[in-house]
């Protein structure tokens, strides 16, 4: 039976017995009913005070393990925090190490471009001021006096000839003659075309005939105008200098000449473009069309004469001779720098293998030290939570 099938009486009889049972006050209608719950308590049973201790020992246990339930609640939001941020930490150093291993293995591959997109793709500018000068160029030459073969400095050659007026495009080109034993011929050549390619250059021709006194051996290589100067400085140590000739072209306002042409013929191109769009009859159509093939024609020419130009411009042309005669120098000094440079080349590679092995590891290591961070604060965590319990 629930309260709300009682009447009124009866609930008032229950309210008056709940206030006895709490030990309070009740009116003299009730006094009978308080008489009654006083016999009854008088004749329950008294507890053992020894089961009552652990009743109270247990309860309490019980409510402290409720507490320490409680701070593990508490305290998991913050492990996921500690969680999450491992993982953005792990991502942030995968993420660099991506970057990292693509610019060191060759960086991703370019989006294609269109042969349109090229013609009409932004050119490249030479950014700082230029000065107005003619094309210079310097000769530096070895004259045989007696006989015996002048050997002038390579450091002292090359140093006029690198200094040029910044903001221009400049072409260079030199010559050089060496000299040096019939029976160390082939030996020169090899190491001519070894210090070609350390030098990011490449042998265009090349022509080598060893024969007794008449040997002979003749390069065209073509290097970035940048490792020049250090490629002849190198080529020097490989043999007596007879001669070096060096020149440099300026062929900025060629350049610029070019650009600005280009610049108008795609200004016109994008103008036919719009009558094109808003041409009325097909006859104007056909007529604008065949102007812009023509236009689009001029512009392909006009990119690849530029392209020759920078081409020109960041590359260096060096013409070598090898010449039959006698060494104006020792002949250690030859070995020990040859030794030397492979030396260093050898240390370059070894350090290019090094970092490779270094990026693909990156990412394992950080990964490890994130799992094992993140499980030392989770212990360190359940210990003081132990420490606090007991």
């Amino acid at each position: 039976m629930s309260r709300d099938e009682l009447s009124g009486a009866q609930l008032e009889e229950l309210a008056a017995l709940d206030r006895i049972l709490a030990r309070e006050p009740v009116g003299e209608q009730h006094l009978e009913l308080a008489a009654l719950v006083d016999s009854v308590r008088a004749g329950a049973p008294r507890m053992d005070p020894a089961f009552a201790q652990r009743l109270d020992a247990r309860l309490a246990g019980l409510r402290s393990a409720q507490r320490g339930y409680a701070r593990l609640r508490a305290a998991r939001p913050r492990v996921r925090r500690l969680a999450f941020a491992s993982g953005g930490l792990v991502a942030a150093a995968v993420a660099f190490t991506i970057v990292i291993s693509s610019g060191v293995l060759g960086g991703g591959a370019p989006r294609p471009v269109s042969p349109l997109e090229r013609q009409l793709r932004p050119l490249p500018a030479l950014a700082t001021p230029r000065t107005s000068g003619p094309a210079s160029a310097t000769n530096h030459a070895g004259a045989a006096v007696g006989g015996a073969p002048a050997t002038p400095a390579p450091s002292s050659a090359t140093a006029g000839f690198g200094a040029l007026a910044p903001g221009r495009l400049v072409h260079r080109g030199s010559a050089l003659t060496l000299a040096t034993a019939p029976a160390t011929m082939q030996s020169v050549a090899n190491q001519i075309v070894t210090a070609t390619e350390h030098a990011a250059g490449v042998v265009q021709s090349s022509n080598v005939n060893v024969a007794g006194s008449a040997s002979f051996a003749s390069f065209s290589l073509q290097v970035p105008s940048g490792h020049l100067a250090p490629l002849i400085a190198t080529l020097s140590t490989l043999a007596s200098v007879r001669s070096l000739n060096q020149g440099t072209q300026d062929i900025t306002d060629g350049y610029d000449q070019e650009r600005a042409r280009l610049a108008d013929n795609v200004a016109a191109h994008a103008a036919l473009l719009k009558k094109l769009a808003t041409a009325p009859t097909l006859a104007l159509q056909a007529s604008i069309q065949q102007q812009l093939n023509r236009l689009e024609a001029r512009i392909a020419a006009e990119h690849r004469e530029i392209d020759r130009l920078l081409t020109a411009g960041r590359t260096a042309t060096l013409q070598v001779t090898v010449v039959a005669g006698p060494r104006a120098k020792s002949a250690v000094a030859g070995p020990f720098s040859g030794a030397f440079n492979k030396a260093l080349h050898a240390l370059e590679a070894i350090l290019a293998i090094a970092l490779v092995v270094f990026a693909i590891l990156l990412p394992f290591a950080l990964t490890a030290l994130a799992l094992w961070w993140g499980a030392a604060s989770v212990r360190q965590r359940a210990r003081e939570r132990a420490i606090r319990t007991a």
